[in-house]
């Protein structure tokens, strides 16, 4: 009986799992079905995986966005440390401290360029620290400047050369000073060199008893490079009266930066005539002209040549030449033995015209040479007759007078 009971149970039970209507629930994801081929109700479990992708989805989105995030800060900070480098690295070359230099080249500042040379050129007695600076701002004016890296040019020593229309004028040395964020070094000037060379000089010639001046200082024996005597012939005119003649005297000069003034004073302190021979590249002073008593010569010397010349033309004696010479002179005894002395034309009066002392050369205040020059105009058949005279005389103060020493013909 409960045997039957039991199966009466299990067929209730079957019969109610088949006549029982399957309820669909609307909050469930899953949708209970009817098996097409067996004619079974199957339900669909629930999918619990798709919970876990959400999340997995949401994980992986905000790494995303934080891994945005690091990527746009790094690229923040490497973009702005490149900048920063950048800045650095640019402000560090040598060329911007060069290019600072250069601005002074550029406007010719000589004073900076002369502060920052270590060593200076040398400068002679003759000239001064401003003729060379003068010198050099000569080699800048007017020139197309430029610099270029040099051959000495390292990494840790920056050099460069100064080119003015090509030719090198200077070098300029950077040097490091310091370093700044990166590593990059801090560079400023070491020093300038700017070489200049006194290729000026001068020589001079002049009378032994004068002096010459370069540049306003008088040269002394130091500067003697030759010593050129007198020929003896012309010394046989004053010698064995007392008078004497001066040689030439040779000065050289060298190591100038400017063409030299040059001045020359003779015995008597007054400046001489000086001429340059480009030939030669040589400056020459002749004997002076000045003399205190030269009127008084000059008139001595025209006053003798009339004489002389009407003596020779018979309308003087040969004794009126007597008080322009010496006693035992030997130029007078010459005159007096001249032939022309016995033979002359013979002629009318005479008048004495175009007196002129050619030449005029004071040795020294007690020997003088004058080259002289007068005419004769003479009364002669059919028409007057002009009768020129030229003397070259020597003058020697003996024993406190002017006389004639000696005559050149």
């Amino acid at each position: 009986m409960k045997k039957h009971d039991q199966n009466n149970k299990s067929y209730s039970k079957e019969s109610a799992r088949v006549n029982t209507p399957v309820v669909r629930s609307e909050s469930s994801p899953f949708v209970a079905q009817q098996s097409v081929h067996s004619g079974k109700p199957v339900r669909k479990k629930k999918k619990n995986g798709t919970k876990k992708f959400h999340i997995y989805v949401a994980i992986l989105f905000v790494w995303l966005i934080a891994v945005t995030c690091v990527i746009l800060y790094g690229y923040r900070k490497f973009n702005t440390f490149l900048v920063d480098y950048e800045s650095s690295y640019q402000s560090s070359r040598p060329e911007l401290v060069m290019a600072e230099v250069f601005t002074h080249f550029e406007a010719h500042d000589i004073d900076y360029i002369w502060q920052n040379m270590p060593e200076h050129p040398t400068v002679s007695q003759f000239e001064n620290e401003d003729a060379i600076k003068a010198y050099m701002l000569s080699m800048l004016e007017g020139k197309t400047l430029t610099y270029v890296e040099s051959g000495e040019y390292t990494a840790d020593r920056p050099c460069y050369t100064v080119e003015a229309d090509g030719y090198v004028v200077g070098t300029v040395a950077l040097t490091r000073v310091g370093q700044k964020e990166y590593g990059n070094p801090i560079w400023a000037l070491s020093d300038i060199s700017f070489p200049v060379l006194p290729l000026e000089g001068a020589m001079i010639t002049l009378p032994s008893n004068s002096t010459v001046y370069i540049n306003g200082i008088q040269l002394d024996d130091t500067y003697i490079t030759e010593q050129i005597p007198v020929e003896e012939d012309e010394l046989q005119y004053v010698e064995p009266y007392g008078g004497t003649i001066p040689g030439f005297t040779s000065y050289a000069v060298s190591g100038l930066y400017f063409e030299p003034s040059v001045e020359v004073r003779d015995y008597t302190g007054e400046l001489c005539p000086v001429e340059y021979n480009a030939d030669f590249d040589r400056y020459r002073a002749e004997y002076s002209t000045n003399h205190p008593e030269r009127e008084t010569l000059e008139q001595f010397g025209i006053d003798f040549t009339t004489t002389f010349a009407n003596v020779i033309s018979m309308d003087a004696d040969i004794s009126e030449l007597d008080p322009y010479f010496p006693p035992d002179s030997l130029a007078l005894n010459y005159i007096s033995r001249s032939t022309a002395l016995r033979y002359f034309t013979g002629h009318g009066a005479v008048t004495i015209q175009n007196q002129e002392v050619q030449e005029f050369i004071a040795y020294n205040e007690d020997t003088v040479y004058m080259q002289v020059y007068i005419e004769q105009e003479m009364q002669m058949w059919p028409d007057p007759e002009i009768v020129p005279t030229t003397t070259h005389i020597y003058l020697t103060r003996i024993n406190g007078e002017w006389q004639i020493s000696g005559m050149r013909y």
